[in-house]
């Protein structure tokens, strides 16, 4: 028997669990093609402007990058119009959400966020030995009025995914505004916004960054390459706020935690909007074409913001999500989320909907 003991914390925590890849479905089912609507890709790929500086990149991979990826750092600030010195950089923003846990979480201090929220906020702060306080939604949306009433002296976190995944909802401008009229000066509100490039196409979806970050101290608002720039493989995230936050989550960064051909082509992607704006347009239309079809077929669907549908399903979802992989279709079930008869819909493209749409039919019949 082992004697290697774990930290108190770690006995809180189960690990994250990705979704399937295309690769092993392929393994599993004998399969040749398989359609990924599970992880809220983009369906486009990647920039082409993009692509070619990381194959030239991919060169130089005998070199250790620069460690804080200033050059990325400095294409971020002129983008944003804020100092270099209020960008920190991540491997994906997992990365980011750990350093604020490790940096500004410890015992007897508590993360405050949503029921429904994403997993690793829960996670990092357990970690750490602090409490966490999870605020239930209000018709699948952050309640942000009961949030703001449990904040507390010894809340140091908040965490906001704005808008949240997997519900697809978001806060307005103006209730956000309301909650950070509250806040304590000793509590840091991050606003995690992956799905930011397809949220704000909604009328009162807030410009975060010239709004708060980082012209309130306590304020940050965290950003992926993952989503609308197509780039996922490469794990790069990143967080506007103050710089002395900044510097407090520099200290703990890990050296050279982003790969030198992930810098390049993350500084490229910044640059090609025309890519940008045609994965957002494309998104727009086939998820109406989602919202569209989806209830025909006895699904209940919560208006969504994202490149995703989160919808109640009319049977169990793993056993959906089980039946769909069979005719080589990935989903997302939520059990994980104690939702055992809802399912997120990542958008792809029309092909990949068509042929979801007959499986469905066929499943459901």
């Amino acid at each position: 028997m082992s004697q290697i003991v774990p930290r108190p914390s770690l006995r809180k925590i189960s690990p994250y669990i990705p979704g399937k890849s295309i690769e092993s479905v392929r393994r599993e089912f004998g399969l040749k093609e398989v359609v990924k609507l599970a992880s809220n890709e983009n369906p486009l790929g990647v920039s082409p402007k993009a692509m070619s500086v990381y194959r030239k990149a991919s060169k130089d991979c005998f070199l250790y990058p620069e460690g804080a990826s200033p050059e990325l750092r400095k294409a971020l600030a002129q983008f944003h119009k804020v100092p270099e010195e209020s960008v920190l950089i991540g491997n994906g923003s997992d990365e980011i959400i750990r350093l604020f846990c490790e940096a500004f979480l410890d015992e007897n201090q508590e993360a405050l966020t949503s029921q429904y929220a994403f997993v690793r906020f829960r996670q990092q702060s357990l970690l750490m030995g602090a409490s966490v306080i999870e605020v239930p939604m209000k018709n699948w949306k952050l309640d942000l009025e009961t949030m703001a009433g449990a904040l507390s002296e010894r809340t140091r976190l908040v965490f906001i995914p704005n808008p949240n995944n997997p519900t697809g909802t978001y806060n307005s401008q103006k209730e956000l505004e309301k909650f950070i009229s509250r806040l304590p000066p000793s509590a840091i509100l991050i606003l995690d916004e992956a799905y930011y490039h397809y949220a704000r196409l909604e009328k009162d979806y807030p410009e975060s960054i010239p709004l708060w970050a980082p012209r309130l101290p306590n304020v940050a608002v965290l950003r992926t390459f993952s989503k609308a720039y197509g780039l996922a493989g490469l794990r790069v995230g990143y967080v506007v706020t103050n710089p002395e936050t900044i510097g407090w989550m520099d200290r703990i960064r890990m050296p050279f935690n982003v790969s030198l051909p992930a810098q390049r082509a993350c500084i490229a992607a910044i640059k090609d909007l025309g890519f940008l704006s045609k994965g957002v347009s494309l998104n727009l239309k086939e998820k109406v074409f989602l919202e569209k079809s989806l209830p025909q077929l006895g699904f209940e669907l919560v208006s969504s913001a994202c490149n995703f549908i989160f919808t109640k399903s009319p049977i169990p979802g793993k056993q959906l999500f089980q039946k769909l992989l069979e005719r080589g279709i990935i989903i997302r079930p939520l059990d994980e989320y104690g939702l055992s008869f809802h399912v997120r819909i990542s958008i792809g493209k029309r092909q990949d909907h068509l042929k979801l749409l007959k499986s469905l039919k066929a499943i459901l019949k």
